[in-house]
């Protein structure tokens, strides 16, 4: 399985150690490599994206199939900050509105029926950002000091106008289970934030962050400048 902390490299940093800021901790690191981290070294490289994604119209499609999302604005949310990500970065020239998803939906009551190739055909896009939503962990009382709050998201990126070969469908990653994102929060952040909309709201935002720097050429730290 792609992890989104472990795939990534920098010259004499552990992968780790380079994400610590996209996921909140160092683990499976050694002290050096952490430390190294911290002190600003390898800040400023340059991380080319994972994939292009391709021309057209572009549906950010996030998926819940277990129903594990209890803050149901962030599964809304993570769509809307997706999309605007790469839109404002150019990683898309086109993306399908949430306002159309979500229409089509209504106007659907058979919708969680229809393939996700279907759906985006039917909106009219020209590949898929299928964000399948893994795990979501948020108790409502917060006892631990560490994470409070964690959203775990599968990406698939998907050729909507494929139709012969079911091979040539998954444009990227060749893992089968998609390339997984962690956004998470500490119990002093959700405590700081003050209900559960602002948390909801902080946690798409984090993973829209790591999620849309996949699709674009980034600078090592800026996430930590963007207010991590």
């Amino acid at each position: 399985m792609t992890r989104s902390k472990i795939t990534r490299r920098t010259p004499g940093i552990c992968a780790l150690a380079l994400l610590a800021s996209t996921v909140g901790h160092v683990a499976g690191c050694g002290a050096s490599g952490a430390m190294a981290y911290f002190m600003g070294v390898g800040r400023g490289t340059k991380i080319k994206p994972q994939f292009t994604l391709p021309e057209g119209k572009i549906l950010v499609l996030v998926d819940d199939p277990g129903e594990k999302v209890h803050w149901p604005r962030a599964r809304g949310l993570l769509g809307q900050y997706v999309g605007e990500e790469l839109l404002t970065h150019k990683a898309a020239s086109a993306m399908i509105s949430p306002e159309s998803v979500a229409k089509f939906r209504q106007m659907n009551p058979s919708f969680e029926k229809y393939s996700a190739q279907a759906i985006g055909r039917k909106l009219g896009a020209d590949a898929i950002l299928w964000l399948e939503v893994r795990d979501f962990f948020a108790p409502t009382e917060i006892q631990d000091t560490s994470v409070a709050a964690r959203m775990t998201i599968s990406l698939k990126v998907l050729n909507v106008h494929e139709e012969q070969d079911r091979g040539k469908v998954r444009l990227w990653p060749v893992d089968r289970d998609g390339y997984v994102v962690e956004s998470e929060l500490k119990a002093v952040e959700v405590n700081r934030l003050k209900g559960k909309n602002a948390a909801s709201k902080e946690l798409a935002r984090k993973a829209a962050l790591y999620i849309g720097r996949l699709f674009y050429q980034h600078t090592l730290g800026d996430i930590d400048d963007a207010g991590e």
